[in-house]
């Protein structure tokens, strides 16, 4: 679903035609890519793809409790236990110099911090400095933050001393699911009312989900009902302007485009370019169903469109937004729209 939320916003359908290729050019939605064609358009009218469930489990909601209950989990002090051993989880206060001044982030904050010696949490030589040191205790680490060091580039190679204090050795113990916790984690009084917004939460989820799956569905079921000619120059041209978008929002968080889609949208490289391949042809099988169905889009149409979108942004005026983003772009998502939600509203669940 990555290229439909890369690029489409579809909607369009109707019948099928044998000779879609002359009948597909002059909408638009494929203007840029004139060295690739849809010879054939397949069925678009009344598609049969499969029915998703939205309906929300009671083991979707126990699920969702139980990953709340790790992500606070009680410290109970191991008392014991005095010296500090590889694997360990240590409650510890610490502050961080840069010049003998404390820099930003480089605290623990009150109630201190766990840390679990060998998850490499921290830079390198931190978690190895707490090894062998004993409760109670506090000293010096004296370290060098490394370059580059994307979260904070005003630190990346800077040598910096941490004062500790190991406050003790602690276990994590899963707390128990009670209005107790329900209140100080989730701002709901009760466990019950919390049950009752996250199972609403979840099934807003799924409803969404499924509309957009549903939409991916009808349009690689037309694709794959359809024939196509796609020159790889013009595939070539979708890989490299996707790829320049998502090295953007990489950009965001400091990591490089594979890194970002491995990590982020839990795919590989391959998988993403060939996403161009579903992209190129649905813009034109949603130009030739456009052109068969008479799908356009009106002039009032275009200007509500264009008035919420740039009441939505922020812009100064509908005027300003239309010379910032081009008339044709705005024409183009809304023309998306509408044939995705005509293929769409037709389609058959089975």
């Amino acid at each position: 679903m990555l290229a439909l939320a890369g690029m489409l916003a579809l909607t369009a359908a109707c019948g099928s035609g044998e000779n879609a290729e002359e009948e597909s050019a002059g909408t638009g939605l494929a203007s840029e890519y004139p060295d690739s064609s849809i010879t054939r358009l397949g069925k678009y009218d009344g598609v049969e793809v499969a029915a998703i469930s939205t309906e929300v489990t009671d083991e979707e909601i126990q699920a969702e409790i139980d990953n709340l209950l790790a992500s606070f989990p009680d410290s109970v002090p191991i008392e014991d236990k005095t010296i500090v051993e590889d694997g360990d989880i240590v409650n510890i206060d610490f502050i961080g110099r840069l010049d003998g001044e404390a820099f930003e982030g480089g605290s623990s904050g009150e109630g201190g911090f766990d840390l679990e010696i060998g998850s490499g949490s921290f830079i390198d030589g931190f978690e190895e400095g707490l090894i062998g040191k004993e409760v109670g205790n506090t000293f010096d680490l004296p370290l060098t933050f490394p370059d580059p060091y994307t979260p904070n580039p005003d630190l990346a190679g800077q040598e910096v001393v941490f004062e500790v204090t190991v406050n003790g050795i602690v276990e994590h113990v899963t707390p128990e699911w009670d209005d107790a916790f329900a209140q100080e984690y989730t701002g709901y009084e009760t466990t019950a009312a919390y049950e009752e917004a996250l199972r609403a939460s979840l099934q807003q989820q799924k409803e969404a989900n499924a509309a957009s799956q549903k939409e991916y569905d009808v349009m690689q079921a037309i694709i794959d009902d359809s024939e196509f000619e796609c020159s790889e120059e013009d595939l070539q041209a979708l890989r490299e302007s996707r790829a320049q978008q998502y090295e953007t929002y990489a950009s965001y968080y400091g990591v490089d485009l594979d890194t970002f889609l491995l990590g982020v949208l839990q795919i590989t490289r391959e998988e993403f370019d060939q996403q161009a391949d579903f992209e190129l042809k649905s813009r034109l099988a949603m130009d030739a169903i456009a052109k068969a169905e008479n799908i356009t889009v009106s002039e009032e149409e275009y200007q509500e469109e264009l008035q919420a979108l740039a009441d939505n942004s922020g812009a100064e005026s509908a005027e300003a937004y239309e010379e910032e983003v081009g008339r044709d772009a705005i024409e183009n998502s809304l023309l998306y729209d509408k044939i995705i939600e005509f293929v769409t509203s037709r389609a058959v669940e089975i």
